[in-house]
């Protein structure tokens, strides 16, 4: 009888045990759910409308381009915009024009059932100036968050692209709390992008205090090795007479991609935030088969990692769709297998 009543206890212990691991790993599983967003495989849509303007680069945006991204396996686009160049400099009032246009291009995106990315772009002016254009920073997300408010929850957006020069550092994380404050104001469960400075380099992740909000989401920017990347790139005049450097996906080369990764997982982890690798690419003067490898094994890590993703960019200078043949490039394979 005694035996049997300590076999029974033991069982007992055992189940108890065994149902607390499980219990505890469906909650660590759980919050590793909570750490995904709610879209994955991105493109963005650059050297468009972050243009300067009244100036086209290459690039002319089009609405047709959100299907051909939809129809090739991607679920989200990010679209940067130069709001500043559309502000009037003394009420910073936006062009309602121009933000007609913007409003038309989020519905077609919204319509196609993609997730879209609304992302401050080339605010070249608060980055050397950052006390003289906070206000305009702020009003502009001001109109936006009130514009947007009733938007579907597939409209995020991104408070300021790749802060850097002389908006760093608690400067930085002042104008960002006070940006996700003003957009709460309007919109409290609006997803918000969210990264820290030196172009949104993870090297500088524990530098960025983020605010206590469940609706945020983290990013980082990878291009590395920018002499690899960059190369003959004409925009990065460092790199602009660069040639013929290789990258092969060596042992040696993806330790490197693993340790910036893993400082990104460590921050989501310890913060309870999701992260979006908002930019990746390679220029197009790259030869095929190394540009073909290293997009595929940042997405790849990317994807171990859980991080969402979104290549830089759609058909321009680092670009993967040839608008003249209108055909994707072998690349996209690299990014959707």
């Amino acid at each position: 009888m005694k035996k049997g009543k300590v076999l029974m206890g033991t069982v007992a212990a055992i189940m108890l045990i065994v149902g607390m691991v499980i219990s505890y790993k469906a909650v660590e599983k759980n919050i590793e759910a909570n750490r995904k967003t709610s879209f994955h495989k991105c493109m963005n849509i650059g050297n468009a409308l972050e243009s300067p303007k009244n100036i086209t680069e290459d690039l002319q945006m089009k609405a047709e381009y959100f299907d051909i991204i939809r129809d090739a396996g991607f679920d989200s686009v990010r679209l940067p915009v130069r709001f500043s160049d559309n502000v009037d400099k003394t009420t910073y009032v936006l062009d309602e024009q121009f933000m007609n246009t913007i409003d038309n291009y989020i519905n077609y995106a919204l319509n196609d059932n993609l997730t879209l990315i609304l992302d401050m772009h080339h605010f070249e002016e608060i980055m050397e100036k950052p006390e003289d254009y906070k206000d305009m920073f702020l009003s502009i997300w001001d109109q936006l968050s009130s514009r947007y408010a009733g938007s579907s929850d597939k409209l995020v957006f991104e408070l300021l692209n790749e802060p850097k020069e002389n908006l760093e550092g608690e400067l930085w994380n002042e104008y960002l709390k006070n940006a996700v404050e003003v957009i709460r104001s309007h919109d409290k469960k609006r997803k918000i992008i969210v990264g820290p400075d030196s172009c949104y380099s993870v090297e500088r992740l524990y530098d960025l205090i983020i605010p206590e909000d469940k609706n945020l989401i983290l990013t980082f920017h990878y291009y590395e090795p920018e002499t690899f990347t960059f190369q003959g790139d004409s925009y990065h005049k460092e790199y602009e007479n660069l040639r013929n450097i290789k990258w092969n996906g060596t042992d040696a080369e993806l330790r490197v991609m693993d340790n910036k990764f893993d400082i990104a997982k460590k921050y989501s982890k310890e913060n309870k935030i999701p992260v979006f690798l908002g930019e990746f690419g390679v220029n197009k003067k790259v030869k095929e088969q190394y540009r073909y490898k290293w997009i595929e094994s940042v997405r790849t890590e990317a994807d171990s990692y859980n991080f969402s993703w979104a290549y830089w960019e759609f058909a321009s200078n680092f670009g993967i769709y040839n608008l003249k043949n209108q055909t994707w490039g072998d690349e996209l394979q690299a990014l959707i297998p």
